[in-house]
């Protein structure tokens, strides 16, 4: 039963009538991903995802991250018109087929600065929404390239599968980078000392290390000054992987986009001292007795400019 909920100020749909049997809707089933596919106006598939790589293997298909989940998805995405425009012109101006990681990245930042200059925003908001065009400009880019497919078809199926592959593997490599690339340009606004990819003990690496890693290799540096942080845009079965990964921090930071975590593994976590930080907009998907045990990214920002002396 689909219900729509719009007395007053309230404005939600819901579904409904799952029945008392339904497994999916106990809170150890919190992370995982429902998928609901309409087939016609009385017809629907249904999907639950319940592993991180069955999670990251659809929203790689589809080229999303984590950040459009809970919402309608189209086979023609809306954009906003002045975002549109500002898409269409860049791509107009691209020399290659596609652009690397990091110009698209800077390109979804210099497209919401300008779409929404006037407004004020947090370190949360920013990672949101640039994510989000930058996932706008994706999906555009891709419409673009190969709309020629669409209407002419393949000369062969080996074609047809070489061109499938680099679009998957295209969409598969971008969310990773685009998140660090975004937090990056966050603290770097912020004035926050840090390096990317720094190598730790038996050449590891950390995602993100404040304030270096010469820093960590300087054994007279206090240990206590020291704080990684992990960016992964899913964390449900993975956040185990930061744990070994700097032998001088002994709590971990970890910022994810994903959506949710089961109480269960939030309780895993804090045992083994990993502080979990996601968008603030996220903070209501969790738990009620596990949100305050829970960071926003603003919360880890002034966290880090306290141990830096940053005003």
């Amino acid at each position: 039963m689909f219900k729509y909920y719009g007395e007053a100020t309230r404005n939600e749909h819901r579904i409904t009538r799952f029945g008392r049997g339904f497994p999916f809707l106990h809170p150890d089933y919190s992370g995982d991903l429902f998928v609901l596919c309409k087939h016609s106006s009385d017809y629907y598939e249904a999907f639950i995802f319940s592993t991180e790589d069955d999670i990251n293997a659809f929203l790689d298909a589809y080229g999303m991250s984590p950040v459009d989940v809970g919402k309608l998805i189209t086979s023609t995405p809306i954009i906003e018109a002045r975002i549109a425009h500002q898409i269409d012109v860049f791509i107009a101006g691209l020399t290659e087929e596609f652009p690397s990681s990091n110009s698209m990245s800077d390109m979804a930042r210099q497209i919401f600065a300008s779409s929404f200059k006037d407004l004020p925003h947090t370190p949360d908001d920013l990672v949101v929404g640039y994510t989000q065009i930058e996932y706008q400009i994706f999906q555009r880019l891709e419409q673009v390239r190969y709309s020629g497919y669409l209407g002419s078809g393949f000369a062969s199926l080996d074609e047809f599968i070489n061109v499938a592959n680099t679009v998957l593997n295209r969409r598969k490599s971008r969310a990773g980078k685009s998140l660090e690339n975004h937090l990056s340009a966050i603290f770097s606004s912020h004035s926050l000392s840090f390096e990317e990819q720094a190598r730790t003990e038996g050449n590891k690496r950390l995602d993100f290390l404040f304030p270096s890693a010469a820093s960590y290799h300087d054994k007279t540096f206090p240990d206590s000054n020291l704080v990684s942080l992990a960016a992964k845009t899913t964390c449900k079965d993975r956040w185990r992987q930061i744990l070994n990964e700097a032998n001088r921090i002994d709590v971990k930071h970890l910022f994810t986009l994903q959506q949710s975590i089961s109480s269960a593994q939030i309780a895993e976590m804090i045992e083994e001292r990993v502080v979990l930080i996601v968008p603030s907009s996220n903070i209501n998907t969790f738990a009620v007795q596990t949100r305050n045990q829970i960071w926003t990214l603003s919360n880890f920002i002034d966290f880090i400019k306290e141990k830096q002396g940053i005003q």
